[in-house]
């Protein structure tokens, strides 16, 4: 079904381009024509505008530990809908020469996680200690709107080699690499079950504390508070067909390796209850929320709790999420003949 869906989208935006250019076809055609498939074609200097949209993923501590599980499970696949989520935006492209360009660009989406989609490999794990049955039994969820701007650097290693001459770099296909810098806000929130009414509830999880974050007992040492703004180094992969000197259509991959571990709430230890009491005695209500958000392995074995000091997430690795988009660029201003040779 996921598939079908990027399927459509793909559709849809190829009807749109082709529709715009027919629309504005000019009459005069000249040798670069992009009606004309006889005539190599190479994108020439200049600004555009493009827009994309697609899948987005989070590959943190909350969810499965790979991504087949992630997607290969029964909760998963039974709400596909449900468990999927999408990013999209805006951006403005600068083409330099043929091949290397830079974006600076906006977007907007929503990453999702459970660990839920652990349920499948628990129930035939063999041992307590296997990964998937204490990510189960872990039973966390993260759900974050992300706010994201990014800096890229665009590159087609087929078009910089030998543009003059060479026919790879006159192909309309141009696979493409990405690499650069993003900034972006998230605010993570999760889901805890009321065990008195049965109903679900959802909360912001920064402000909980839920690792003991800036706490403060003799004795111990608690983890630093964590900023809800975070960079992220970008690399990604790509392909685009150009239709003419006006439109570009591609379908890229883009992966953000961030400098937070707390994109899903979720870094190191599980704390004393009591840290929780504490820290919140002059916040009535605010320390039960915190323990039940902390550890909510109680709702899947009646009755558990884990032990002060074991850990609840790998503070080695950092947070990453993902897109799978369909982007689009259209060129603002086209000129007559490109504006490193003539043929």
């Amino acid at each position: 079904m996921r598939r079908s869906l990027q399927g459509i989208l793909f559709a849809g935006l190829m009807t749109v381009g082709l529709v715009t250019m027919a629309t504005t076809r000019s009459s005069a055609q000249h040798e670069y024509d992009w009606g004309n498939p006889d005539i190599p074609y190479i994108e020439q200097r200049g600004f555009s505008i493009g827009f994309n949209l697609g899948q987005s993923d989070i590959w943190g501590d909350v969810g499965t530990k790979s991504v087949i599980d992630h997607y290969n499970n029964s909760v998963y696949k039974d709400d596909i809908f449900g468990n999927m989520r999408f990013m999209g935006g805006m951006f403005v492209r600068y083409t330099h020469v043929p091949g290397i360009s830079f974006r600076f660009g906006i977007n907007y989406g929503a990453l999702y996680a459970t660990d839920q989609w652990n349920e499948e490999k628990a129930m035939k794990a063999t041992n307590i200690k296997d990964d998937a049955y204490q990510r189960y039994v872990r039973n966390l969820d993260i759900k974050t709107n992300i706010w994201e701007s990014n800096l890229l650097f665009e590159f087609s290693p087929l078009r910089i080699s030998n543009w003059e001459f060479g026919k790879l770099s006159k192909s309309r296909v141009q696979p493409y690499l990405l690499m650069g810098v993003a900034g972006f806000y998230f605010n993570p929130r999760g889901t805890y079950k009321d065990l008195a009414t049965g109903t679900k509830k959802e909360v912001d999880l920064q402000p909980l504390r839920t690792e003991g974050e800036n706490f403060n007992a003799p004795g111990y040492t608690f983890p630093k508070g964590y900023s809800l703004f975070s960079y992220a180094a970008v690399g990604g992969i790509g392909v685009r067909f150009d239709i003419g000197k006006g439109l570009g259509l591609g379908l890229e991959y883009q992966l953000r390796w961030t400098f937070t571990d707390y994109l899903d709430d979720v870094s190191g230890s599980y704390i004393d209850p009591l840290h929780h009491d504490i820290a919140f005695l002059d916040q009535p209500g605010k320390s039960d929320v915190s323990q039940k958000m902390a550890d909510r392995s109680n709702e899947i074995i009646p009755g558990y709790k884990h032990q002060p000091g074991e850990l609840r997430g790998d503070p080695g690795n950092k947070d990453k999420y993902s897109t799978l988009s369909i982007m689009f660029f259209w060129k603002i201003k086209k000129r007559s003949s490109p504006w490193w040779s003539t043929y």
